[in-house]
């Protein structure tokens, strides 16, 4: 983000900032702009009853998170095990084509329709109508819950902060990223 001169990292964090060497302000920074550019804005679209626009702000923090996470791998394979091990609704298998799990589905109908076409295939939707519900399929169509959705980003950020002030081999990886 840019504003006048300056050159932003994250909402509170100029790049200049950066010390790649100072765990705590990468760390920080981090969190920041996670935060500032992904989540907290996916909740102010909750208010407005804004599906869509939160569910593509959840679809790129996954992005983000699990190339950040999960390093090198193909988008699929990194995107798939992002929720492997933070949304476990979607590693059953899907009801319209067993031979996949639901994780698949969701990143080719959602992930790529939104990414590389701005909508989501086959009639998938982003939906508040069932509240404690992640996922569903229904006559062949998926829908999902932003709402949470996101509270699974929310605890996947919280792990993987907590995992790098942890371990310092977590960390060094996250900094070659």
């Amino acid at each position: 983000m840019n504003i006048g001169d300056i050159l932003y990292f994250s909402p509170k964090y100029r790049f200049i900032e950066l010390d790649l060497d100072d765990e705590n302000n990468l760390i920080s920074a981090f969190q920041d702009r996670v935060e500032g550019f992904y989540l907290k804005p996916a909740r102010e679209l909750k208010q407005k009853e804004h599906a869509f626009a939160r569910g593509v702000l959840c679809v790129t923090a996954i992005d983000f998170l699990a190339r950040i996470e999960q390093g090198t791998d193909k988008v699929r394979q990194r995107f798939e095990k992002w929720f492997q091990s933070n949304a476990k609704e979607f590693t059953g298998d899907d009801p319209d084509n067993p031979s996949q799990l639901l994780s698949r589905r969701f990143y080719d109908e959602f992930r790529n329709g939104l990414v590389h076409e701005g909508r989501i295939k086959n009639g998938g939707q982003f939906s508040y109508e069932f509240e404690d519900k992640l996922v569903d399929v229904n006559e062949r169509i998926m829908t999902v819950n932003p709402s949470c959705l996101l509270d699974e980003i929310d605890g996947a950020l919280k792990r993987y902060i907590d995992k790098l002030k942890k371990e310092k081999f977590a960390f060094q990886a996250f900094k070659c990223v």
